[in-house]
């Protein structure tokens, strides 16, 4: 029986520490995302938020560093004193290692501070009132969750960033008063697609909302012949795509003409023009000779069908008067002379014919078949966008 109730009361555990694992985890990515932003008391408070969850000395550590800061920019007393406690708490859990040597000097820094300050009568406020607070944290995805010891360096910052809550401007990542009601969060970026996200405010409770922003993409137009293929990194697409920030491939293929493909990196929202002019290939120029000496060729078999014709007609005539006597012996040689003739032309037009046809045949398959592929294409980037060489056989 005691065996059973150990195993239901770790079961009805396992899920609360691992909500409160994911606050702690939320809070304190807000708090390095101020820290960063060099808001020293949003992180502060969003720091305390997530000690409050999850005690863990590398939270106390950061929220130290946060009221340390703080201090330096609003001298109120009672952030030495927090920061005095909080680094005590790390040390007193960490004796080697992560940042106890930081540690070790700030606290020393920080009690000097505390000492000073008591000596010379500083009142310290500690009554903390129940708040109902909301806040908005951002994250732009690929946020890491690793809860480690926050540095003095204060990192990068997510250009633009706005925060509103109800439609009025807030400090991202900071708990704000509010009323014990719906309200409407909102954020926004340079890159970045806007979110918004409504949440009802629970009255004595804060909470720090996290609003994604989804990057935007990168709009690139790609201006060639009408009718050609377009393709990014291997996939068909359209005259006017929307890419991911990063590096990408375009190709451009048409029938009849010399495959184009460039290599270009864009970033988030940005608006590019990609002009791809598209050169006939040599078969392609070739076309019109081979067609155009088709032609010829189907002339010249006209015209000595033409003539065959006539001679046939002349052989007719000659032959009918021999038929009918009286011819003189020269009649026969001119009917001799008429069949040959014809049979001659006859033969030409067969021939040249035959050649009009293969030529003609030709030019059609030249024309059809002609359609390069875009693999035989050698791209070497290039810090302008990249540039193409041609190798193969079209």
């Amino acid at each position: 029986m005691k065996k059973l109730l150990i195993l239901l009361l770790v079961a009805r555990t396992a899920p609360a520490l691992a909500d409160d694992r994911a606050a702690a985890e939320r809070y304190f990515r807000a708090g390095a995302k101020a820290f960063a932003a060099q808001n020293f008391e949003a992180a502060a408070t969003d720091f305390d938020e997530a000690y409050k969850q999850l005690p863990l000395p590398e939270i106390a550590f950061s929220a130290a560093q946060a009221y340390r800061r703080l201090y330096r920019i609003d001298p109120k007393p009672e952030y030495v004193k927090r920061s005095v406690e909080l680094y005590r708490v790390y040390l007193d859990k960490v004796k080697t290692g992560g940042r106890v040597a930081d540690a070790a000097d700030n606290l020393a820094d920080m009690q000097h501070e505390l000492d000073k300050l008591t000596h010379e009568g500083a009142k310290f406020t500690t009554t903390e009132v129940a708040h109902t607070r909301l806040g908005v944290s951002v994250t732009t995805g690929g946020d890491a969750s690793a809860m480690t010891e926050i540095g003095d360096a204060t990192g990068a910052q997510t250009r633009g960033l706005h925060a509103t809550i109800d439609g009025q401007p807030v400090e991202p990542f900071a708990l704000v008063d509010v009323d014990a009601k719906e309200h409407t969060l909102a954020a926004s970026a340079d890159g970045y697609l806007p979110a918004e996200k409504k949440v009802m405010a629970v009255s004595g409770q804060s909470q720090l909302i996290e609003l994604e922003l989804k990057p935007k993409p990168a709009v690139v137009q790609v201006t060639t012949d009408d009718g050609a293929d377009i393709a990014v990194d291997g996939r068909a697409g359209s005259p006017r795509l929307e890419l991911a920030a990063g590096k990408h491939v375009i190709e451009v293929t048409a029938r009849g003409r010399e495959p184009f493909a460039r290599e270009i990196t864009v970033t988030r929202g940005q608006q590019l023009t990609v002009d791809a002019p598209l050169e006939k290939t040599a078969r392609r120029k070739a076309v019109p000779y081979v067609l155009g000496g088709a032609g010829l060729l189907a002339i010249a078999a006209g015209a000595t069908a033409l003539v065959a014709e006539s001679r046939d007609s002349d052989a007719s005539k000659l032959r009918d008067q021999i038929r009918a006597g009286n011819a003189p012996p020269s009649t026969a040689d001119k009917y001799d002379a008429a069949v040959q003739s014809r049979d001659h032309y006859v033969t030409a037009t067969w021939v040249l014919g035959g050649a009009a046809v293969a030529a003609a045949t030709t030019g059609v398959l030249l024309y059809w078949l002609d359609k390069p592929a875009a693999e035989h294409l050698t791209i070497n980037p290039t810090a302008s966008g990249g540039s193409v060489t041609f190798s193969g056989r079209f």
